[in-house]
């Protein structure tokens, strides 16, 4: 199944972008892939031990939990989401994740937060992923509202028989 990817920092930006996959996920018919990297080397608070390491990544997973059901918008046709909660260099881990056969395409904020809570102007990690990603990179601004998001999903409605037909 095709998936569309979305990288999120818990951000506002990324909340937008993860709601207007959503929309393209019910045009499309392609499973949300949401995913949260995080590289334990740079953190402050760097768990040190492995029951440490174990008990951030659980809390991790149920702050990724909570914030994708939070924006993803509840519907009969939607795939349900895969949620994944990487260890990693964050570009370089969702370049990687572009690769994949699978990977349709990637929808990111353009402004996050990065892991020092400074803001990720776009030509942080977006712009990395959208330079040398493995497939088409939609960056949402965060004042993307449902109603433009709605408009523009409209456009994609029957790609995925388009996408299905050129994968041959």
């Amino acid at each position: 199944m095709k998936k569309i990817i979305i990288p999120v920092d818990f951000s506002a930006s990324a909340a937008a972008a993860l709601r207007f996959a959503t929309y393209l996920s019910q045009a499309t018919q392609f499973q949300l892939s949401v995913i949260f990297v995080y590289d334990p080397m740079i953190v402050s608070n760097r768990p040190d031990t492995a029951r440490e390491r174990q008990e951030e990544r659980e809390r991790l997973q149920q702050q990724l939990e909570s914030f994708t059901h939070k924006n993803v918008r509840a519907g009969d046709h939607l795939p349900p989401p895969e949620i994944i909660v990487a260890e990693g260099v964050p570009p370089t881990y969702i370049k990687w994740r572009s690769l994949d056969d699978e990977a349709a395409l990637i929808i990111m904020g353009g402004i996050g937060t990065s892991a020092g809570g400074s803001l990720d102007v776009f030509g942080g990690i977006a712009r990395e992923v959208w330079q040398e990603g493995g497939c088409p990179v939609i960056l949402i601004p965060r004042n993307f509202t449902d109603e433009m998001m709605e408009r523009t999903a409209n456009v994609w409605y029957g790609v995925e028989r388009t996408i299905a037909s050129i994968d041959g």
